[in-house]
């Protein structure tokens, strides 16, 4: 469930009681309220209702915790049917700096989701620049540690932007990093800077970050149809990048299309020494053996990935080192495992031909 669904959901833990308007207006300057049509009800928590179960509501209405209630609806669901209801409630009873001065004690009770609950339905009902800031502010520290906070980040941090907030295009920056795409974050962030923000410290390194990950991104954008190109661009970030078994595999992969196995088996052994069961670097090691037709080490390399992921490409590229080692029974009994994966693959197929042609057919 995405998190503006789960902040919607908190609406079932309330009670609404249905609130007499003219009951309402004789105690609080809410004359306006007698000229709408709709019929009121006001959010309370389950808890207030247990606690308070034996009084009148009607006789000594809780405002303070029916405001309380209101602003929650507003934060947890925006379009709630009451909310512009509420809205006009809200504005003429003025006590917003109550709630956010109830925001921040939840913030230091570490209470940080009921706090950006509350801080939501500020923004919902008053639409306050500082307001705003805290709480992209709060939507990015809860975003570090649940992504599917991101979302409700990004649309607040384009709220900023309507708005022409200088940090609008900084937390969108955040934002767009934290969902992985750092040539979106580099944008904005350099958007922000243009804009007048201050560059610190933390920043520029923030930048420098961006730009060689967006640098290795269009790198691999052009990998298999210009190796050459990727491998110019992308080797001055190796010493910046020597702890991204990722990039050593591209690295590897550029050397081999270029048919630098010997090169291409240096940088898969590095990236070995980081992860050892990384799959698709074991995958090369085995085609760049193969490559330099030593078929015993590609064959110990295919077999080991084959135990843990058993999928057909993997299997064929095992099938051929066993039929170019000559090892035509392991050849057969793997392409019998073949047949149950997938008969129809156009390689096993291929390889069935082979052997029938040469004698030995499976």
């Amino acid at each position: 469930m995405d998190y503006v669904n789960q902040l919607k959901r908190q609406l079932s833990t309330l009670i609404f009681l249905e609130i007499n308007k003219n009951v309402l207006t004789e105690q609080y300057p809410l004359e306006e309220l007698l000229h709408l049509e709709e019929d009121l009800y006001l959010p309370l928590s389950p808890e207030y209702i247990a606690e308070h179960i034996t009084e009148d509501f009607t006789k000594n209405l809780p405002l303070g915790e029916f405001v309380k209630g209101m602003y929650f609806v507003a934060g947890a669901d925006p379009v709630f049917n009451q909310v512009a209801l509420y809205k006009t409630i809200l504005r003429a009873l003025e006590r917003q700096q109550v709630i956010k001065g109830y925001s921040v004690k939840l913030l230091k009770e570490e209470k940080k989701e009921e706090a950006l609950t509350y801080l939501l339905g500020l923004y919902t009902i008053h639409g306050e620049e500082d307001v705003l800031k805290n709480l992209l502010v709060l939507l990015e520290e809860l975003s570090l540690k649940n992504q599917e906070v991101l979302p409700l980040m990004l649309t607040y941090a384009e709220k900023a932007m309507e708005k022409d907030l200088l940090e609008g295009p900084l937390f969108k920056g955040s934002a767009l990093r934290l969902q992985g795409d750092f040539r979106g974050a580099l944008f904005f962030i350099r958007e922000y800077l243009r804009l007048g923000g201050e560059e610190t410290p933390e920043l520029t390194e923030e930048i420098e970050f961006l730009d060689r990950k967006t640098r290795i991104t269009e790198g691999e954008e052009i990998l298999y149809e210009e190796p050459q190109k990727f491998l110019t661009l992308v080797l001055p970030l190796l010493s910046r990048e020597e702890d991204n078994p990722r990039l050593l595999l591209m690295i590897a992969i550029a050397y081999r299309l270029l048919g630098n196995h010997e090169k291409a088996i240096y940088y898969l052994n590095d990236a070995l020494a980081m992860d050892g069961a990384y799959v698709d670097v074991l995958n090369e090691m085995g085609i760049n053996y193969a490559a330099l037709g030593n078929y015993e080490e590609a064959a110990q390399y295919f077999h080991k990935i084959f135990q843990d992921v058993r999928t057909i490409e993997i299997l064929t590229n095992l099938i051929m080192c066993y039929i170019n080692l000559g090892d035509f029974d392991k050849a057969k009994e793997h392409v019998a495992i073949g047949e149950l994966m997938d008969s129809e693959d156009e390689i096993l197929v291929e390889i069935k031909d082979y052997l029938k042609k040469i004698g030995h057919e499976v």
